[in-house]
């Protein structure tokens, strides 16, 4: 099991730890990272949902309602320790830093004029239509995030606080609904991009690491080697080691001649209770039983889609957390990303169904030589 969605270098953890509730502002919720699934891998995912392609990689989370959520990108400096690294994010259309629609998947930086009414700004970017002061920029960058807060737990709401991300099945809590309808998508969509530069890594940057044997997030220092730096808070990690996949749409008879099944259902349960002679009738066709092993792994091709719930993701209890001005300017940063991630999200339920269904991808190790007489 994995909880790590990445694209080359770049990557992403997707937490959902327990939603806050109350007026006062939280601190940081705990690390509780899901695991994550390549759509790719999974026929019966939904159709609507973006297969991986050129520098997306698409991703699905089994995830829970009612739960917070937040994004973890602390990896990418470690990753990339020769480039600053900037993660533009959109959550079901909307940039959860500046309120606005993601049109298209570019940095943008607000100095002189508000986005959103064109007028100028008055003082700290503040925007006398909007009522508000606007962030400097519209995605997050490590230019200036301290090491080891590479994150972001909700939509911005003032300088050095975000809301926390829920999920909820209630349409009206949705910020995406209530700011663009229609044109939403239920999925979280992540971009990368670089400094054009390569840059000398810092003498006090370091890899942060993470280890299930001891859960807390630190890092190592290099210029003082015999310590190890903590943040001020404790996070304790509670990854999900496994899911249950009870087989309960399939009526399964030993000694019958032919066996009705729902494609769905697990392959090890199908195997593991095959009928002993005759053949299987499924959806899509008909498949020979008595070839057991062969047969019954082509069952993946005939996989139905799994339909989803659309959760909604809201803005829930205020949590202290800074989204740093970037200190570079735009022409810092090269104008397309380097990689992409999908993340398209569904409840538990319906993640172990798809699940259930997963192919193997072969590559062939050989590659252009494959067809080739080798070896001696």
């Amino acid at each position: 099991m994995n909880s790590l969605m990445e694209k080359d270098t770049f990557s992403c953890i997707l937490n959902m730890p327990d939603a806050l509730h109350g007026d006062q502002v939280f601190g940081l919720p705990p690390y509780s990272p899901r695991n994550a699934y390549l759509v790719d891998e999974y026929p019966s995912c939904p159709k609507n949902w973006m297969r991986s392609k050129g520098i997306t990689k698409s991703y699905f989370v089994p995830i829970l309602e009612d739960k917070g959520m937040w994004l973890d990108f602390n990896q990418n400096i470690s990753n990339n320790p020769n480039h600053h690294v900037a993660v533009l994010i959109s959550v079901q259309g909307v940039n959860p830093i500046t309120g606005l629609p993601c049109k298209d998947s570019s940095l943008e930086q607000y100095l002189e004029k508000c986005p959103k009414h064109k007028v100028e700004f008055g003082p700290d970017r503040f925007c006398p239509k909007c009522n508000y002061k606007w962030p400097k920029q519209n995605y997050l960058c490590s230019t200036t995030t301290p090491l080891g807060l590479f994150w972001l737990d909700g939509f911005r709401n003032i300088d050095g606080m975000v809301r926390q991300y829920i999920l909820t099945e209630e349409k009206i809590k949705g910020v995406a609904k209530n700011i663009i309808g229609k044109n939403r998508v239920f999925a979280i969509g992540i971009s990368f991009y670089i400094s054009k530069k390569r840059i000398e890594t810092p003498k006090h940057v370091s890899n942060i690491i993470y280890t299930t044997n001891n859960p807390l997030l630190y890092y190592k220092s290099l210029d003082d080697e015999d310590n190890y730096h903590y943040p001020h808070w404790n996070h304790y990690n509670s990854f999900i080691s496994s899911y249950s996949m009870d087989v309960t749409n399939a009526d399964f008879n030993d000694g019958a001649d032919s066996l009705e099944v729902n494609t769905s259902c697990s392959l090890s349960n199908i195997i593991s209770k095959q009928p002993k002679k005759g053949i299987v009738n499924t959806k899509k066709g008909i498949i020979d039983a008595r070839n057991t092993d062969k047969e019954m792994l082509r069952l993946c091709k005939f996989a139905t889609e799994v339909k989803t719930k659309q959760l909604e993701i809201g803005a829930g209890a205020k949590i202290n957390q800074q989204v740093y001005d970037d200190s570079e300017s735009l022409d810092y940063w090269k104008s397309k990303p380097e990689a992409m991630l999908y993340i398209n999200y569904c409840l538990e339920k319906e993640a172990e169904k798809i699940l259930q269904s997963k192919k193997d991808i072969k590559v062939n190790k050989e590659g252009f030589l494959q067809k080739i007489p080798v070896g001696n």
